[in-house]
């Protein structure tokens, strides 16, 4: 059985689960010629994490994954030249105990090309003394229409 999480992320990164929302749209934006550090990223998550996403703003649906395979789709043929970058409009939060969630809404941008507007509801746990991500749930919007 593998070893969860990949890596040990920073201490101060996973004290808040503001912290590691924060983390997570920082590690999964990248420069083009690069790409994410799938290790990091992963790291933010209950190994057993669920993402129901629209990961591309032309997907005809929701798609359910894990993990293992959000790092495959997510990575569409061309998108380590072009690059990739999330920028944060809004967030709400609803924090009780050992659990939070966050409706977040924020613009993707490929490369050059015009950002999309888009949603994602965040729930995380606190356990083993850290804040973990256990799933996400997200939707996309042209921003023009």
């Amino acid at each position: 059985m593998k070893e969860w999480p990949p890596v040990q992320l920073d201490e101060k990164i996973t004290a808040t689960p503001e912290g590691v929302v924060e983390e997570c749209y920082r590690l999964i934006s990248f420069p083009p010629g690069s790409g994410p550090n799938w290790d990091e990223f992963k790291s933010l998550f209950q190994e057993k994490a669920v993402l129901s996403l629209r990961v591309f703003p032309e997907d005809d649906s929701v798609t359910v994954m894990d993990l293992d395979e959000y790092t495959i789709i997510q990575m569409r043929p061309g998108i380590k030249k072009e690059g990739y970058t999330v920028n944060v409009v809004g967030e709400d939060w609803f924090k009780q105990g050992d659990f939070a969630t966050c409706q977040v809404i924020f613009d993707m941008q490929f490369g050059d090309t015009p950002p999309v507007r888009c949603f994602d509801d965040f729930h995380l746990i606190k356990r083993d003394g850290r804040w973990w991500i256990v799933s996400i749930i997200g939707e996309t919007q042209d921003i023009e229409s």
